[in-house]
């Protein structure tokens, strides 16, 4: 066998694969794999573009999985990070663009649920109590955004562009900022009207910042600067009526604040949710009074509002000390009644077990008490004790026992708690197929639905048997926070309905 043969082509290809390997290493000795990848360039049109559609996907993303409301869809910031970052080291534009996609986020869960940034940090404590789906949902959230700052800090602009670039960035952010000012719908314009139902463009940091400086103004503006003066509440008028009647016997009192029932615009459709106290038994038996309270925030500060008739909101959780005598369990307890909370979830969220005994009451029930009791629970954004069940439960066990004392009962309700789901656990009446409103959105089909049934099950609760003659009053916490700009303007932004149903008859004492 002739070696030569073989072995000169095999020599001849190994001695090309080299010269090959040379050349490439001649031209570039000094750039290893990942910085060739980085020095790549991007065309200008494509950098512009990335950066002003790319950001806003963590946000869309959001609206989707978390509810949370998009308030504007173009970040004018990212716009400025970009222009800014073309000069910049990488490390430095990833930090501005993870620090302002934070306060992005920050941003749209104050608007969404109407938190001050205080508010909102301060809740924080609680996502160890939230449903485990919600929490890997806000896991994959955080993921994608760090995924889109890479990639965002990654890109460059070819160097004969950066001038190009950076005029088209900064142009569009000239362009874009006005026209909210214009439409109305940027709070700097202070304008009653607005021109355009959406607002274009969003700038978290300023914004946040702005709410800040406004949210400080306002708590300096506040009785005692603090939010424990007296604000308007239903519970008030609860209050005014008993102390009319001082030679009456004391009837229980059983407060129901309704999670995300909102005043409905549509007048038809906001009868027909509280229908249930025009049921001619109920009329016979009590004297129905509705009307609407001022509401700001969301649950904890409508039971602020309720409970002390107090504008202080989330300041009730740690700051009870010294105004305890001015909220409702003090007010019952010292006129010879026993207080009871009652809430479907876990007491530790928002720290109810704690405040709530803070403020006076005698005993409270939360899910775990609940479950005991063999109550079902029903699903939803926070899965807890079925509302209906809850209020079942009070009327046989609560109201229709003969105690020594009168009962004050605080409810605060659950499965209507937004996102709602899109067939709550309730039977189905076929309500939403007579409303075309309803017919049209399953969202707003499925809370009219569970705020209609809270309503239903304290109708049958008021017309069964209980021990003394009971007043019933139900207010709404909040609007509910539709992520769905058109959902949010069927309910009005600034009043919540209440119902209160007097017994017509009250024995003296």
């Amino acid at each position: 066998m002739n070696l030569s043969a073989i072995s000169n082509p095999l020599i001849n290809r190994v001695n090309w694969f080299a010269c090959i390997n040379e050349t490439s290493l001649a031209s570039d000795q000094t750039v290893p794999l990942e910085a060739a990848f980085l020095n790549r360039k991007t065309p200008a049109f494509l950098f512009t573009f990335l950066y002003l559609v790319l950001p806003n996907l963590p946000l869309l993303v959001s609206t989707r999985t978390l509810g949370a409301t998009s308030h504007g869809y173009i970040n004018l910031e990212y716009l400025l990070i970009g222009a800014l970052g073309i000069f910049l080291p990488r490390g430095v534009v990833f930090l501005l663009l993870c620090l302002d996609s934070l306060a992005d986020v920050a941003y749209t869960i104050c608007y969404t649920f109407q938190f001050s940034l205080e508010d909102m940090l301060s809740s924080i404590r609680y996502l160890s109590m939230l449903p485990r789906s919600r929490v890997l949902e806000g896991l994959a959230l955080l993921v994608l955004v760090l995924l889109v700052c890479a990639m965002l800090t990654i890109l460059r602009p070819r160097p004969e562009k950066h001038l190009w670039t950076v005029c088209v960035l900064v142009g569009l952010v000239i362009l874009l900022a006005p026209v909210d000012l214009v439409s109305g719908q940027n709070p700097l314009g202070h304008r009653d009207l607005a021109i355009l139902s959406y607002r274009v463009a969003r700038s978290p940091v300023f914004t946040l910042l702005w709410r800040e400086k406004n949210e400080v103004r306002a708590n300096q503006a506040l009785p005692n600067g603090n939010g424990w003066g007296a604000v308007p509440s239903a519970s008030s008028g609860a209050v005014q009526f008993l102390k009319s009647r001082p030679g009456a016997a004391g009837p229980n009192v059983v407060f129901i604040l309704v999670e995300s029932w909102g005043l409905m615009t549509d007048p038809h459709l906001a009868q027909a949710l509280d229908a249930p106290y025009s049921d001619p038994r109920i009329v016979s038996k009590y004297k129905v009074i509705s009307g609407t309270v001022a509401f700001t925030g969301l649950t904890v500060p409508g039971e602020a509002r309720e409970l002390c008739h107090s504008s202080v909101g989330f300041g009730i959780i740690d700051d009870t000390a010294g105004h305890a005598e001015q909220c409702l369990p003090v007010y019952f307890h010292e006129h010879g009644y026993q207080d009871i909370a009652i809430h479907g979830y876990v007491g530790e969220m928002f720290y109810r077990d704690a405040w709530y005994r803070k403020l006076g009451f005698d005993r409270t029930f939360f899910e775990p008490d609940l479950k005991k009791s063999g109550l079902p629970t029903c699903r939803g954004a926070f899965p807890g004790v079925c509302d209906a069940s809850i209020a079942h439960w009070i009327g046989s066990s609560l109201l229709s026992v003969d105690q020594p004392k009168p009962r004050f009962i605080y409810w605060v309700t659950l499965n209507s708690h937004i996102p709602v789901p899109e067939y709550p656990d309730l039977p189905d009446d076929g309500v939403c197929v007579t409303q075309p409103a309803l017919h049209q959105s399953a969202p707003l089909c499925s809370l009219f639905r569970l705020v209609r049934g809270v309503h239903q099950s304290v109708q049958q609760m008021a017309l069964g048997a209980t021990a003394r003659p009971t007043v019933f009053i139900l207010v709404g916490d909040h609007a509910p926070p539709f992520s769905n700009p058109r959902l949010r303007e069927q309910f009005s932004s600034t009043q919540v309905p209440y119902v209160m149903l007097i017994p017509k008859e009250i024995p003296a004492r």
